[in-house]
């Protein structure tokens, strides 16, 4: 947390590649306790897995190796996988779909913070899976990335992560490697299928490394936790951690190195997970109901806003611009809808940087009904909230109640819940 003028900074380098066990062990290698990891699984209904620390050589470099075990049936008989590289894999189950998982986040006492990080870094994981395979998210099944030791790899980044705090995560280019990989589906090009939508938007290091350096849950933990991408940043370092995977290759030590620091509050590296797309258009020849069409088509296709601006175009035709916010890896699904739904002929865009909250949706039960109230915050706690309207409309219709009587009734439930700050 930042201090004044001054902010703790966790730069990643990942010039060896990463993949969830390195991860892990450059936390602990930094400081993080073990336990924090261990706490942090044991709060999910998760049985049969231990986590252990230990200290390896990686070329010639000291690092903490940790080592997830699994023992039990499907879809986890397997014994410590290797994450960084081909390793054993069963087929024999269909993998965990994005419900499964999402039961085993939000089943047990794991502390909002670490769970919304974790749902991301998961959700980021079945968009991919699903573009790669052509299937839509809830048809997707995770089969190495959705088993128990990469739900502890995942769930236990995001706890050492949140348990050091930083007001920014920076990550160094990334090393994918080159080659092919065994998986559950059969033999793929290095990074596979969804590994390289993951990357959508990454800068990628073009170091020359044979073998797959990393994997998906890597890449998944990468791209959620970034919110920078570039060098290591102007800062005073406190703390360094190096993190080992399962080989030891002999061009570089396989590790990915972790620095803590503080930095001046206010510099800034390369925008990264919280950068948004700015995607707009000039459209003179379209009616009102064509273009809120359009706009709802948007937000469909994954849109995070959609809006339009009466402008004034060449030779004094009256217009509107159309401005669409989206996600790097939602650009694609809403460039295309816009260029199918309007009559512009192309699309101009650019990337920003967002500072956002932590959002949630909590359902709270009101003399009208249960009432869905939106809250937006730091660290599970609510600085604004507001009640789904169409929620209050329908509560409000069916009881004889006027809107603003729900609205106020399911803002007191949500207080009486304390997580609102205020």
């Amino acid at each position: 947390m930042s201090h004044g003028s001054r902010e703790r900074v966790v730069w990643i380098d990942a010039v060896a590649g990463a993949s969830g066990d390195m991860l892990l062990g450059a936390l602990v290698h930094a400081g993080v306790p073990v336990e924090v990891l261990r706490g942090a699984v044991a709060a999910l209904p998760l049985s049969g897995w231990t986590l252990e620390a230990r200290r390896v050589i990686r070329g010639g470099v000291a690092a903490t190796k940790v080592d997830v075990s699994v023992s039990g049936g499907p879809p986890d008989a397997h014994v410590v996988r290797p994450a960084d590289g081909p390793g054993p894999f069963h087929d024999e189950h269909h993998g965990r779909s994005r419900r499964e998982i999402l039961e085993i986040l939000d089943g047990g006492s794991l502390a909002a913070p670490v769970r919304d990080r974790a749902t991301k870094v998961f959700d980021r994981l079945f968009e991919a899976e699903a573009r790669a395979h052509g299937l839509d998210v809830d048809a997707v099944h995770l089969h190495e990335a959705g088993a128990t030791d990469a739900v502890v790899d995942i769930v236990g980044t995001c706890a050492g992560i949140v348990h050091l705090a930083p007001d920014r995560v920076i990550v160094s280019p990334v090393t994918t490697g080159w080659g092919t990989v065994e998986c559950a589906h059969g033999t793929y090009p290095v990074p596979g299928p969804a590994t390289a939508y993951l990357l959508r938007g990454v800068p990628l290091s073009g170091v020359d490394a044979k073998g797959e350096r990393l994997t998906p849950t890597g890449a998944a933990l990468l791209t959620t936790l970034a919110t920078g991408w570039g060098a290591l940043p102007a800062m005073v370092p406190t703390a360094v951690g190096y993190g080992a995977g399962t080989r030891d290759f002999p061009e570089r030590p396989n590790c990915v190195r972790l620095i803590v620091g503080e930095a001046e509050a206010g510099s800034r590296s390369l925008p990264g997970e919280g950068d948004v797309l700015v995607v707009e258009c000039t459209i003179d020849d379209a009616t009102p109901q064509a273009l809120a069409y359009a706009l709802e088509r948007a937000l469909a296709a994954g849109a995070l806003e959609a809006f339009t601006t009466p402008v004034v175009m060449k030779k004094g035709r009256a217009g509107h611009l159309l401005t669409l916010l989206a996600r790097p890896e939602r650009f694609e699904a809403v460039t295309e809808s816009v260029l199918r739904e309007t009559t512009t002929i192309g699309v101009r865009f650019r990337r920003e940087g967002r500072v956002e909250l932590e959002r949630s949706v909590t359902a709270v039960q009101t003399a009208y009904g249960p009432i869905r109230v939106k809250a937006a915050g730091r660290d599970g706690v609510a600085w604004h909230a507001w009640p789904e309207y169409e929620d209050c409309a329908e509560a409000a219709r069916r009881s004889g109640a006027s809107l603003l009587d729900v609205q106020q009734a399911a803002l007191a439930a949500f207080r009486g819940t304390g997580k609102d700050a205020r």
